[in-house]
C-alpha cells in the first residue's frame, strides 16, 4: 500500500504490517462487523417527549409525541398536572411528526383528514438576540402556530378549540383569556367565540375560537399564546415571532461544529444531543449546573453529571464544564465524603475524583488542578475511611473494600456487599494516582499506589469467591457479593463497563473482562444488552455507550460500532432518548426522564471516541471507524476536539471516486502525546505498508489508497 505524506518524505522501512512513522503509527487489526450501519429508528419508543424551550431556561416546556404541551411535571405521581393540545377536526388523524432540523427544537405535528392537512408547530418564543445564552430567567412564551390546508375542492369550515388539562386551578380571566395558576395565560389570535370549564378531579378548560372558513387550495393561520400578557396578539406578530426563533436557533453559539461525520442520522443525533444537554442545563447557586433532564431528573447526579460534563469538555465547552466541575465540589461534605444522592452512594467519591483529574487533562490545566487538590485529597482520605467501615460487621463479605452501599442502573442495596461502589472507587483512586504523577507530586502517588494495590487485591480476592456462570457457560462476576441465583447475570453491570472504561483498572487479557463481556453479549436483543437496568425485561437505553467504550477498549471497535447504531435506533424520530424502554412491539412502561441527556451525552462520548481515543500517552483514530462512513465523497472530521494533548482537528475526505482517501491531521499543542495510531482496517487498503519519517508539531497530510471492496 502506498501513503504519501505530502510534508516530507524520508526512510521508507516494512514492519510486521505496519506502517511506521515517527511520531504516527497506522496499524490495521483485524475488525469485522455484520451489524445494521444506517439509523432508521427502527426500534424508538411508541411514546415520547421533546424539549423546545431555549438553553438554560428554567421553563422546561415539553411536547409528547402526539403534539401536547406538558408542563408542571409531578414527582410524587411521575405525571404533568398541566397539559394543552389544538383540535382542529375530531376525525383528523396524527400522520407524522418531526423537528425542523436537529439543531431547531421546533416541533411540528401533522395531522390530516380527506380534506385537511393540519400542521401545528409548537416552540417557545425568545425574547433574546439571536444566539444568546440566557443569564436572568425570565418567564417565556410557548406557541402552538396552526396551520390549515384546504386540499379539498370546495370550500370547508373548521371550529378549533385548545383544551387544557389542569389541577392548577385554571379559570376564566376575561372572554378571550383563560389563566392557569396564577400568571400564566392562554390567549388566540383568532376571536374566541366560548371559553368553558368542566371541573373534576383535574380541570378541563376547551377555548372554543369562532368558524373559520377556508377556501379549495388555500391555508389558514392560527396560533395559540401561552404564557405573560393579555391583550390579543396579531396571527402577523406570531409569524415574525416564528422566524424570530428560527433565527434564534440558527445563530446560538452551541458547540455543534466540533464533530462531522457523514451520516446525516448519527450527524442529527449528534446535534440534537448537544442541543438538548443546554436546554436541560440550569443556572444554581450562579453556576451553570448539567442537568440530566427536564422533569424527575431535574438535578445534580454525580454519576450523569460526571460524563455530562466530560461531553460538554470534549466538544469544546470546557470552560462551561469546568463551571459545572465547580459546583459538583461545592457539594463535599467536611469529612471529605460526596454524598449528593444518598450517604450510602459510597461510589461518588471516585466519580468525583475521576471527573476533576478527566476535567484537568482535558483542558490541560494543571493549575486548576492544583487549585482543587485539597479537596481530592480528602476525598481520598475518605476512601480509606470507607474501606476501614468495611470491617464495621461481621456478616459483611465486603471486608477491607467499600461498605455495602446503593447500586443504581438496576438495583439499589445490598446486604452484605456489592461491586459498583468498589468499582468506582478503585476507578477514581487509580485516576488520583495518574494526576498526582502529573503533577509531580510523586511521594504522594506512591502512597497512594500502595492504598490502590492492597485495595485492589483485596478485590480479587472477594472477586474469585464470587465469580459464577451463566446459562451459556460464561464465567462472571455479579454485581451483588454471593450472588446465588437471585439476580439476573446482567443486571447493574453498568459499573463494570465503566471500570473497564474510562476506569481502565483491567488488564486487556484479564479474564474476568473476558467473561462478563461474553456473558452481556449473550444477552443481546436489537443490538442491546437486554435486562441490565431497572427493568429486567427491557432496554437501558445509553448503556450501549457503557457496553460499547467497554468493547473498543478492548480493541474491538467494530463492536463499538455496532453499538453506537444500536443506540441510534432506539431513539425517537425526534432526536431523543428515554432512560427505559420495553422491546418492540412489547407493552409500553414508562422509565426516566426524556430526554435524558446522560444519553445525549454518551452518544457524544461514543461517537468521538470511535474517531479519537486516548490510550495512556497515545492517541488513537479511527478504532471504530464505520467502514460505510467512508464511501465515496464522504468527509469525518473533529474540530478542536478536547484531548489530554490538546484540542485535536483532523479531516478524512474520500474523494469522488472512492479509490483514495486524504487524511489531515493539525499539530497538537501539547508535548506529552508520544505517538498518533491511525487504524486503516475495514475501510483502506492494507495489502502493503511503508514507513515515514515525520517531523513533530506539523500538520500532517497523507494520501490514503482505499480497499477495491469499500465502494
Amino acid at each position: 500500500m502506498h501513503i504519501s505524506q505530502q510534508n516530507a518524505i524520508s526512510k521508507r522501512i516494512f514492519d510486521s504490517g505496519c506502517l511506521l512513522i515517527t511520531g504516527i503509527i497506522i496499524l490495521a487489526p483485524v475488525l469485522s462487523s455484520s451489524a445494521v450501519s444506517e439509523v432508521n429508528f427502527e426500534f424508538a419508543p411508541p411514546k415520547w417527549q421533546t424539549a423546545i424551550c431555549e438553553p438554560d431556561d428554567p421553563c422546561k416546556t415539553l411536547v409528547d409525541h402526539e403534539g401536547k404541551l406538558l408542563y408542571h411535571f409531578n414527582k410524587m405521581g411521575g405525571t404533568f398536572d398541566t397539559t394543552m393540545y389544538v383540535v382542529v377536526d375530531k376525525k383528523a388523524e396524527l400522520t407524522s411528526q418531526e423537528l425542523l432540523s436537529p439543531r431547531i427544537p421546533i416541533v411540528r405535528t401533522i395531522r390530516g383528514t380527506d380534506s385537511l392537512l393540519i400542521t401545528e408547530e409548537a416552540f417557545t418564543v425568545t425574547n433574546l438576540p439571536a444566539g444568546k445564552l440566557r443569564e436572568s430567567q425570565p418567564l417565556e412564551n410557548d406557541v402552538v402556530l396552526v396551520m390549515v390546508t384546504n386540499r379539498g375542492d370546495k370550500t370547508d369550515v373548521i371550529h378549533p378549540e385548545f383544551v387544557v388539562r389542569s389541577n392548577r386551578g385554571v379559570a376564566v380571566l376575561n372572554d378571550h383569556v383563560l389563566r392557569v395558576t396564577e400568571n400564566e395565560n392562554i390567549l388566540s389570535t383568532h376571536p374566541v367565540k366560548k371559553i368553558s370549564i368542566e371541573r373534576k378531579r383535574f380541570s378541563v378548560a376547551r377555548m372554543l375560537l369562532r368558524p373559520i372558513s377556508i377556501k379549495a387550495g388555500e391555508t389558514a393561520h392560527f396560533a395559540f399564546w401561552y404564557g405573560t400578557g393579555t391583550a390579543p396578539v396579531p396571527i402577523e406578530t406570531i409569524l415574525e415571532k416564528r422566524n424570530q426563533a428560527e433565527r434564534y436557533w440558527n445563530n446560538i453559539s452551541l458547540p455543534y461544529d466540533s464533530i462531522t461525520v457523514p451520516d446525516p442520522g448519527i450527524q442529527g443525533l449528534v446535534d440534537s444531543s448537544i442541543r438538548n444537554i443546554w436546554q436541560a442545563r440550569e443556572f444554581k447557586d450562579g453556576l451553570p449546573a448539567f442537568q440530566v433532564g427536564p422533569t424527575c431528573y431535574r438535578g445534580l447526579w454525580v454519576v450523569d453529571g460526571a460524563f455530562l460534563l466530560e461531553a460538554a469538555a470534549l466538544v469544546g465547552a470546557g470552560d462551561e464544564a469546568r463551571a459545572g466541575v465547580q459546583y459538583m465540589l461545592s457539594k463535599q461534605s467536611p469529612s471529605g465524603a460526596f454524598e449528593v444522592l444518598t450517604p450510602k452512594y459510597y461510589k461518588e467519591n471516585g466519580i468525583v475524583l475521576w471527573t476533576c483529574t478527566r476535567h484537568a487533562r482535558l483542558t490541560q490545566d494543571k493549575e486548576w488542578l492544583k487549585s482543587v487538590w485539597p479537596q481530592l485529597e480528602k476525598a481520598v482520605a475518605f476512601v480509606k475511611i470507607l474501606r476501614e467501615r468495611s470491617y464495621e460487621d461481621s456478616e459483611w463479605l465486603c471486608h477491607d473494600l467499600i461498605p455495602p452501599g446503593d447500586i443504581d442502573g438496576g438495583l439499589w442495596n445490598s446486604h452484605k456487599g456489592e461491586y459498583t461502589n468498589v468499582y468506582w472507587n478503585l476507578l477514581g483512586l487509580k485516576a488520583a494516582i495518574e494526576a498526582a504523577h502529573w503533577l509531580d507530586k510523586t511521594e504522594q502517588a506512591q502512597a497512594w499506589q500502595q492504598e490502590y494495590d492492597d485495595f485492589m487485591a483485596a478485590f480479587r480476592a472477594r472477586a474469585a469467591l464470587d465469580m459464577r456462570k451463566d446459562d451459556h457457560g460464561n464465567h462472571y462476576l455479579p454485581t451483588i457479593m454471593d450472588n446465588i441465583g437471585e439476580e439476573l447475570p446482567q443486571r447493574a453491570q453498568w459499573a463494570f463497563c465503566h471500570a473497564i472504561y474510562p476506569g481502565q483498572i483491567f488488564d486487556k487479557d484479564d479474564p474476568l473482562v473476558a467473561g462478563n463481556l461474553a456473558m452481556l453479549e449473550a444477552t443481546e436483543q436489537e443490538g442491546m444488552v437486554y435486562g441490565t437496568g431497572w427493568d429486567p425485561e427491557g432496554f437501558w437505553n445509553y448503556f450501549a455507550s457503557f457496553y460499547g467504550h467497554a468493547w473498543l477498549w478492548q480493541g474491538n471497535g467494530a463492536k463499538a460500532a455496532d453499538a453506537l447504531y444500536a443506540f441510534a435506533n432506539h431513539a425517537s424520530p425526534l432526536l431523543a432518548w428515554r432512560e427505559e424502554q420495553a422491546p418492540k412491539g412489547k407493552p409500553f412502561r414508562q422509565v426516566g426522564d426524556m430526554p435524558h441527556n446522560w444519553a445525549s451525552a454518551e452518544f457524544i462520548r461514543l461517537t468521538v471516541h470511535l474517531l479519537a481515543l486516548d490510550r495512556g500517552n497515545e492517541l488513537h483514530l479511527f478504532e471504530g471507524l464505520p467502514p460505510a462512513w467512508t464511501q465515496p465523497g464522504m468527509v469525518t472530521a473533529l474540530k478542536n476536539v478536547a484531548t489530554p494533548f490538546g484540542p485535536l482537528t483532523f479531516s478524512l475526505e474520500i474523494d469522488e471516486s472512492g479509490e483514495s482517501a486524504k487524511l489531515t491531521i493539525e499539530p497538537l499543542t501539547g508535548n506529552s502525546c508520544e505517538k498518533i495510531v491511525v487504524y486503516l482496517d475495514g475501510w483502506a487498503d492494507t495489502s502493503t505498508c511503508k514507513t515515514i519519517e515525520l517531523k513533530e508539531n506539523q500538520k500532517n497530510i497523507f494520501d490514503i489508497p482505499m480497499t477495491k471492496n469499500n465502494t
